[in-house]
Order: C-alpha cells, then structure tokens, then sequence
C-alpha cells in the first residue's frame, strides 16, 4: 500500500464525519457537473473519496464507476451506495496511475478535488483523455 492510500485510509472516519466546508460551492459543482451527464451516460470518477458526489450523480446515469486509492473511503462509499440504494455504481481500488479502464470508454470523467494533489497535472489530464469516448 502506497504513503497515499495510508494517509487515506487512517483519515477516511475522520473525513466522512467532517461537514461539507463550502455547502455553497459544492452544491454549484454538483450543478456544473449534471449538465454534462445524461441518462445514457457512462461515468468514471477518479478519487471519489467517501462515494458522496458518485451516490448523487449515478441515479442520473446509466452506469458509474468511481475509484479511489484508499480502502477505507471505499468501504465508506460502499456503505453509503448500499443505504441509497443507488445499483448501478461500481467501486474500484486504484490511484490515478495505476487505474486501467475497462474495455468501455467514458462520456464524463470526474476528477473532482483531485488535481491539486498531483504532481505532474498535465500527464495525468492527458491519460484521464483516453478514457473517454469521442466527444466526451
């Protein structure tokens, strides 16, 4: 287990218990983001953390698919699928390097409050391209 995914995992209670700091902003994320997302829509979220926004959104899409590096937001994020009944949303274990995409390309990807924590932005923006359909 990488230094990334321990930091993660010791802090996911912690993190999930915390309130929303900006309510606000968070909600017009969520607004910015449906625009882009149809009924029909294949979804991959990269760092989904506890699973909020992906519980939120795939009742809106035909299929979403949200990892994160950390097992303990996962295991949040899965609890928190099972509670909303939310069925059509698939939890991965992966960083952003070591996540392969299935043999289905995306119409969205969402990365949402992950960039600022990378390294090299760039090179993973261009590999998060690859995963989407044309057009997406």
């Amino acid at each position: 287990m990488n230094t990334t995914a321990k930091f993660w995992d010791k802090l996911a209670p912690r993190y999930a218990a915390m309130p929303i700091a900006d309510e606000a902003g968070y909600q017009k994320k969520l607004e910015i983001t449906r625009q882009y997302l149809q009924p029909n829509s294949e979804v991959l979220e990269l760092g989904c953390g506890t699973g909020s926004t992906a519980v939120l959104h795939a009742p809106n899409v035909k299929h979403y698919l949200a990892v994160d590096c950390s097992s303990g937001m996962l295991d949040l994020a899965r609890t928190k699928a099972k509670d909303a009944g939310v069925g059509n949303l698939d939890f991965e274990q992966a960083t952003v390097d070591e996540f392969r995409s299935p043999e289905i390309r995306f119409d969205a990807v969402l990365a949402l409050s992950l960039l600022h924590l990378l390294e090299d932005k760039e090179a993973v923006i261009s590999r998060i391209h690859g995963f989407l359909k044309p057009g997406g």
